[in-house]
């Protein structure tokens, strides 16, 4: 622990030693004394009060063969004492004190269409770089003056950087003639409605259908006037997803009997060398074609059209509703959830039956809240 003490150890040689450290001891608390030999001693005293021993030391003709300085105060002093670090310390705290001076770091916000880099080379080319000495006043009305896209500007510095905050101007044709109405995306009930700008035609608890129009692209101000703005909003409804599915209780199912014809016909060049075409009779039948090169690795080109008729007969098959009810239910079921794939809440699920001239028609529906409301593109 001596390294965290403020004291100075002694390494000396010399005859009579017992006599010296009593003498010593009358000036200073010595610690740590080590008899190495007859004639060397390790010893530790008082930082403080190394010179008085070094003093008595030189008096008694004793040699020093090491001396070292433990503590806080005696590398402050060695510090102290460094004139290459003083020096050092001092130029570094000159060049923070005079860097700090200076801009090093430009920034822009707000700019869409604006050149940001464009913005930055006006403003270092024509204003000083000392942050004392620039006139952010000046700043913004020289933007405003030099970029006619700019409509309003505010310039501060922020420790070493220049914060630019920009508005542009609107374009003609943002500011007149082509903003467009929000429109329902779905049938529904309004429940909740957050216009943030335009003429909202619904209001809560109000029927809309798709396509109808939620919000308007326009204000009236204090005056009466007109004026045109975007519209934007957000509009949630309870929304009805529906979807029917049918149940007939005779049905004609068309399959196949099993008898095939097949007319084979050959080609080259386009015209036909052979045909084999047996009697076909079949009432009802369907027919697939197939063509394929007849000889591989020949130069002629031989191809043949395969046709292959089908024989098909028609059956009347008879379902009991009642015993399908559940699986038509389900059904109809998934055909109305692929219309909720953009939905995080289901509020209601129900269905109804309708028994008409021998079909049975289920109808379910799924009402969902949603947000409905999208700008209208023509």
């Amino acid at each position: 622990m001596t390294k965290f003490k403020n004291v100075t150890r002694f390494k000396i040689s010399g005859l009579n030693q017992e006599k010296l450290l009593n003498e010593l001891s009358k000036i200073c608390a010595l610690k740590s004394v080590d008899r190495l030999s007859k004639n060397e001693t390790i010893f530790e005293c008082s930082y403080f009060s190394h010179r008085k021993v070094e003093k008595i030391l030189k008096n008694k003709n004793i040699e020093v063969l090491e001396k070292q300085h433990f503590g806080v105060v005696s590398k402050f002093r060695q510090m102290a004492t460094s004139y290459g670090l003083i020096v050092a310390v001092v130029l570094f705290s000159v060049f923070c004190v005079v860097q700090n001076q200076f801009i090093v770091q430009y920034e822009i916000v707000g700019t869409e269409r604006l050149s940001k880099s464009e913005i930055v080379a006006f403003i270092k080319n024509n204003y000083s770089h000392n942050k004392y000495k620039i006139d952010t006043e000046n700043v913004e009305i020289g933007l405003v003056e030099t970029f006619d896209q700019i409509s309003f500007a505010s310039c501060i510095v922020k420790g070493q950087t220049v914060v630019v905050n920009i508005k542009e101007k609107l374009m003609p044709d943002e500011m007149v003639g082509n903003f467009l109405p929000i429109v329902a995306t779905k049938d529904g009930k309004v429940t909740k409605i957050e216009l943030i700008s335009g003429t909202a035609v619904v209001k809560v608890g109000d029927y809309v259908t798709k396509g109808s129009v939620l919000v308007e692209p326009y204000t009236i101000d204090t005056s009466g006037n007109l004026m045109e703005v975007e519209a934007k909003a957000t509009i949630v409804a309870e929304v009805y997803n529906q979807e029917s599915v049918e149940h007939y209780e005779n049905s004609v199912e068309i399959l196949r009997t099993g008898k095939v014809v097949e007319h084979s016909e050959i080609t080259l060049f386009g015209l036909t060398i052979y045909n084999l075409k047996p009697e076909m009779n079949f009432e009802f039948y369907e027919t697939e074609v197939s063509n394929v090169n007849l000889i591989e690795n020949v130069f002629l080109p031989f191809k043949m059209k395969k046709t292959t008729y089908y024989e098909l007969e028609k059956r009347i098959i008879s379902s009991n509703f009642e015993e399908v009810e559940q699986e038509f239910i389900e059904k109809a079921r998934i055909k109305t959830l692929e219309n909720c794939k953009n939905c995080d809440t289901i509020k209601e699920e129900y269905y109804t039956i309708r028994h008409v001239a021998g079909v049975d028609i289920v109808n379910y529906c799924i009402v969902t809240i949603e947000e409905i409301g999208v700008t209208n593109v023509g």
